[in-house]
């Protein structure tokens, strides 16, 4: 079955160098290489390494150890009769395939099939991009003011999971404090909080190595005073609050293309991803095109992202470390406004005014939503092998005189009790995981989880 991907530049030269493995892999095996290799431009440095990996394994395997690994895929599909579907552009073969399976009944016996073949070939991909050495990661989630955080069920979903660590919270009062606190401050000539930089400079992290992921604006506050204004050390930001009229422009020309009709499901996400509206100045710390794409898919893709701040926040992450994978992850929930019913919250409709409802804060059911999603965040992080084993883990809550520390290597939860820390110690901690020069104005590393 030929395939018309209309690959050009890097994908196009890869596609070639493998142009013989790519033939002796079921139709749609190969679809799926090509559709990814047709993003190229969009993708992540960690997506394009990992097909690289995938199709450099594929053409080292001998042939039938190759023709053995995907019998069973190449079974269903002939079962389904997916070659009388014929060849061309390998998404729309995508999608009638999946159609063709579903129709026969087949589809959950093609997604085993499909499980089964990555389960053999993942442990030497992951050898392979993620080798014992690799630098470590860190992922901090921050429940900002105003959360009406309820200490005696703060981070219960992770019983049995990490530790426990007092902390001493003095001239920390306020967002803004409590931040500078916690990442070393901001040294003079600087906008980025001065552990982000030290990270930046000592490690030579880029842009797409550290990110802030939030609600509001306080992080990005820290970094770069207001909106407007592009950091001197970039860095990956988004912010909810600042992609407002990103938010509002997306909507709008969505629902204006509901109006005029719309062909399939296939159709509109096709024109949804045909947009060429982008944030504006300011919106984002780092505004890099495959960025702009990368939010524009969040935004598009996760439930409940255009309308509710910390949803956004934990879709972006959970896209981000599956995708990006940074070495630095920072997220700050916030207060979310009270959820509206489902007739006001009509996907992309621009309500009368009659039919708006006042916005009110709901903090409570902010704290709700905040420990299941950074639990999500975490979860979904556990299950990537760039950050399992290698990862120090933080939660905290503005104004709370306690954090949740987990190191992933250790995740279990101990039994000793440790002494109160500050969060200058906590931010030389996490310099000291990173392997990043610590100020002296910064504390001393809690021992028991850098060791």
């Amino acid at each position: 079955m030929q395939f018309d991907a209309r690959l050009t530049g890097d994908a196009a030269t890869l596609a070639r160098a493998h142009e013989e493995v790519l033939g002796r892999l079921p139709a749609t095996v190969r679809a799926f290489v090509l559709v990814e290799l047709q993003k190229w431009p969009a993708l992540f440095a960690p997506e394009q390494r990992y097909q690289r990996a995938l199709l450099g394994h594929l053409s080292r395997l001998p042939g039938p150890e190759l023709q053995l690994a995907v019998a069973g895929v190449a079974r269903v599909e002939n079962e389904a009769g997916v070659s009388k579907l014929g060849g061309g552009d390998p998404g729309r073969f995508q999608d009638d395939a999946q159609a063709l399976l579903r129709t026969r009944r087949l589809l959950p016996a093609w997604r085993k099939e499909i499980d089964g073949f990555f389960q053999q070939i993942d442990p030497a991909l992951n050898a392979e991009l993620y080798p014992a050495d690799a630098p470590r990661r860190l992922v901090v989630q921050v429940y900002g003011r105003g959360i009406a955080v309820q200490a005696d069920k703060l981070w219960s979903r992770f019983k049995g999971t990490g530790v426990r660590v007092p902390l001493t919270l003095e001239g920390t009062a306020g967002s803004d404090a409590f931040l500078r606190g916690l990442f070393g401050g901001r040294e003079s000539g600087a906008t980025s909080p001065a552990l982000l930089a030290a990270a930046r400079e000592s490690a030579g992290l880029g842009p797409l190595d550290t990110w802030i992921i939030e609600s509001h604006e306080a992080l990005h506050e820290l970094c770069d005073g207001a909106a407007g204004r592009a950091p001197a050390e970039p860095l990956t930001g988004l912010s909810y609050d600042r992609l407002r009229q990103y938010r509002d422009d997306l909507t709008k020309a969505l629902y204006a293309k509901i109006q005029s009709g719309v062909e399939s499901p296939q159709a509109f996400a096709a024109y949804a991803r045909s947009l060429k509206i982008a944030p504006g100045p300011g919106a984002l710390l780092h505004a890099a095109d495959v960025l702009r794409a990368f939010v524009r898919e969040v935004l598009l893709t996760g439930n409940g992202t255009l309308f509710v701040n910390n949803t956004f926040v934990e879709w972006a992450a959970v896209q981000a470390l599956r995708r990006a994978q940074p070495r630095i992850l920072v997220t700050r929930f916030g207060v979310r406004d009270k959820l509206k019913p489902f007739s006001s919250l009509l996907l992309f409709s621009q309500p009368r005014a009659s039919d708006q409802i006042p916005l009110l804060e709901d903090p409570v059911g902010s704290f709700i939503d905040a420990e299941q999603l950074s639990y999500y965040v975490w979860l979904n992080a556990e299950k990537s092998p760039a950050y399992r084993t290698r990862t120090l883990y933080l939660f905290l809550a503005e104004g709370i005189d306690e954090m949740l520390a987990i190191r992933s290597d250790v995740p279990a939860a101990t039994a000793s009790v440790l002494p109160a820390a500050s969060l200058g110690d906590v931010c030389a901690t996490m310099a000291q995981w990173l392997a990043v020069p610590a100020r002296e104005s910064w504390g001393r590393p809690i021992a028991s989880l850098v060791l």
